[in-house]
């Protein structure tokens, strides 16, 4: 455990950054213009403005009624993501065409700061400078690119969460600052609760030859604080730590909750829905159509067989983290497979992207020194096949 936590590589500063605003300038221009689809830029201000409710009637996004009849909303999801865009919608407001844009924004520049924070992780592993790169360009703009460019409540949300994810395995494979360690993997779930379910890695990553240590308790008090004020905010709307919202969610027929929709036909979590995911993880292909462009990618999603295949090049990794890193990816993907929706509309499988932070120590701990051929090609698929699903998504209707 101890080669794996403290070796570390050159950074190669230029290159890093170069590649974080690289994918940033892709995510800002590849992604849709305007934010009506975004329930964190309204709650930003809401916050901002000491209400937990959005006062505008959305009726398109998936927002739970307040009772009374005033109109107001709670949003159902986690709230670490409006925490991040205060600051620019306290400057710029919510006026169409400026403020608007802020969700949008924001996903490009947190993508871009993950390629950087995907960069300076595997560099505290000690990947040298070429695999590093392989595998950070597969990151950059596979899943995470398709994410952090199209924006939106849920994408939004997920680049988020990938972002302190890698914060805190930054600092934790540097062994540094573990109270803010549990501080940034609070926020990550805050964003995409899965997210919180690689505590058993961070936990192994501060303890003392396997022992518990102060480190780890450090660790778990800094986790305690965005817990107890994520059970605090759902305690003011619907009186329980537990009930975020969601399974209020009304449906688009009167009457009905999201829950009554067909996709939810054994409630809102079921193993019964796990082999739904696996399809669409490793066997769902594009749609057939008449005339140009012949293929198009299905709205429901594309396997990640063909959409970043690399990632399943993990398998390769050797030492005494793998285990319980394996374990942590295991525990986040778990609730994800066994959740009604398996993440439509979508290109890709972006409920991947809760555990990718993981995968992409486990790559670096299989390729240390030099990335295979196979891998190369696999990223090389990914990308290839994401610039052909962005440019047809833009062009034309995805199927």
């Amino acid at each position: 455990m101890t080669a794996q936590r403290t070796a570390h590589a050159e950074p190669d500063h230029a290159l890093g950054v170069g590649l974080a605003l690289l994918a940033l300038a892709v995510y800002w221009f590849t992604g849709p213009q305007g934010a009506g689809g975004d329930q964190f830029v309204p709650l930003a201000d809401a916050f901002l403005h000491g209400r937990l409710s959005i006062p505008v009637d959305r009726p398109w996004l998936e927002l739970v009624p307040v009772p009374g009849g005033s109109g107001a909303q709670y949003s159902p999801f986690p709230p670490a993501p409006a925490l991040t865009l205060m600051p620019l919608v306290a400057l710029l407001g919510l006026f169409p065409g400026v403020g608007e844009l802020s969700g949008n924004v924001m996903a490009a520049i947190v993508g871009g700061v993950n390629v950087a924070l995907a960069w300076y992780l595997l560099a505290g592993i000690g990947v040298a400078l070429k695999p590093r790169l392989v595998i950070v360009i597969g990151f950059a703009f596979t899943t995470h690119g398709w994410v952090a460019g199209m924006a939106g409540t849920h994408h939004y949300a997920a680049v988020v969460a990938t972002f302190f994810l890698l914060l805190a395995l930054n600092l934790a494979v540097r062994h540094r600052l573990p109270a803010l360690v549990g501080l940034t993997l609070g926020l990550a779930a805050g964003s995409r609760l899965p997210t919180g379910l690689a505590l058993p890695l961070l936990l192994a990553l501060f303890a003392d030859r396997w022992r518990p240590s102060r480190a780890q308790a450090e660790l778990l008090l800094g986790l305690a604080v965005p817990a107890a004020l994520f059970a605090a905010y759902n305690i003011a709307r619907f009186g329980s730590p537990f009930d975020t919202g969601y399974v209020h969610i009304p449906s688009g027929d009167a009457g009905l909750l999201v829950t009554d929709e067909r996709w939810f036909s054994h409630g809102l979590i079921s193993p019964l829905y796990i082999p739904r995911h696996l399809y669409a993880i490793f066997v769902q292909g594009p749609v057939l159509v008449d005339g140009f462009p012949y293929l198009k990618p299905s709205i429901t999603g594309l396997s990640l067989t063909l959409s970043a295949p690399f990632l399943f090049w993990a398998v390769k990794a050797r030492g005494p983290l793998v285990a319980v890193t394996w374990l942590s990816v295991g525990l986040i993907l778990l609730p994800d497979v066994m959740h009604g929706s398996w993440g439509f509309a979508q290109f890709g499988y972006r409920f991947v992207l809760d555990a990718v932070p993981l995968l992409l120590l486990l790559l670096g701990w299989g390729y240390r020194e030099r990335a295979s051929w196979s891998l190369m090609a696999a990223v090389t698929v990914g990308v290839t096949v994401h610039v052909w699903g962005i440019a047809v998504w833009n062009l034309y209707r995805p199927a």
